[in-house]
């Protein structure tokens, strides 16, 4: 009996919803992949443990709140995604430098040199002011914010079709993501072209940027930054920044919410920080628009697909 046949005949399957759906396939897929390179991800027992237990959560949470009227798990099956994809962010920390051990950083400043005849980042260092550190570093810090502006949004006007589409095309399009961060793995011009134990000295904000790079740092696992390039995520191409902040402006446009009047400045200025704080090249950005654009387009399809 495979492991899809048993949660079929012991669990509630039919209750799932596709972005359930989804989750879980792509929990499996990271499970199969670390389980494929095992004698390289000495991990691989708690991702393969933890994408077992999740797996059978989503199950047995959905269950539950189709069979009760309780908020609180409607709060949890609503919302649950936003936790469970930072769950399967740092299993990929456990997985791509083992399987990759090679940056492809070298490759991506290249390219950049050939698209803009010269690296980005020092482009727009010229233009650096601590105000517009300032309020750049907020943009992109405002990333995960934003999902949420336009989820509660969504919500509050009764949208709930809307609402579970839109988080779809969220995990849809982090999905995507993952796949260039396993494929062409980089750590980001701030390490590569840039010292980042100077950055707070070359590139200073105002007041809020030093604590806001630090929750970042902290976010991608840098504890330490003498060791910070060979600790940090390997998450730079395309831009997840860049793709999710996309999508969820073309959603608040397409549902015609009034949070678009947030989401729209605060995500134009997060996808021009990718840039200018150094985390991200230009091609990153350009293959994040088009990660962004193949998302959109197909995720209806397969979220009509799921729905079955």
């Amino acid at each position: 009996m495979t492991f899809f046949s048993h949660l079929k005949d012991h669990l509630h399957t039919e209750d799932l919803r596709p972005i359930d759906k989804i989750n879980i396939i792509f929990s499996l897929i990271l499970s199969f992949i670390a389980l494929l390179f095992a004698d390289r991800v000495s991990a691989w027992p708690y991702i393969v443990g933890i994408n077992f237990i999740t797996s059978i959560g989503i199950i047995k949470l959905v269950a539950f709140d189709n069979g009760t009227s309780n908020s609180f798990s409607r709060f949890v099956v609503r919302w649950y995604s936003l936790p469970f994809i930072f769950i399967t962010f740092k299993e990929l920390y456990w997985m791509v430098h083992p399987i990759h051990p090679v940056d492809m950083d070298y490759l991506l400043i290249e390219l950049d040199k050939l698209i803009f005849g010269h690296d980005p980042t020092w482009l727009l260092d010229k233009f650096a002011t601590p105000a517009l550190t300032e309020f750049l570093q907020i943009c992109y810090s405002s990333f995960y914010i934003l999902w949420i502006i336009l989820g509660v949004d969504l919500l509050n006007h009764h949208q709930q079709r809307q609402f579970d589409s839109y988080f779809f095309l969220l995990m849809y399009g982090f999905y995507l993501s993952y796949i260039g961060y396993l494929l062409v793995p980089a750590i980001g011009p701030r390490f590569t072209l840039h010292d980042f134990s100077r950055l707070d000295i070359d590139l200073p904000g105002l007041y809020l940027t030093g604590f806001l790079r630090h929750m970042i740092n902290s976010g991608e696992s840098i504890t330490n930054i003498s060791q910070a390039a060979a600790l940090a995520q390997r998450d730079c191409f395309p831009s997840g920044h860049t793709e999710m902040t996309v999508l969820t402006i073309l959603s608040s446009i397409k549902f015609k919410m009034r949070s678009a009047m947030i989401i729209i400045p605060l995500g134009m200025g997060l996808i021009f920080a990718t840039v200018y704080m150094r985390y991200h090249y230009g091609v990153d950005v350009i293959a994040g628009l088009l990660f962004a654009a193949f998302a959109y387009a197909t995720a209806p399809m397969l979220e009509k697909k799921l729905s079955r």
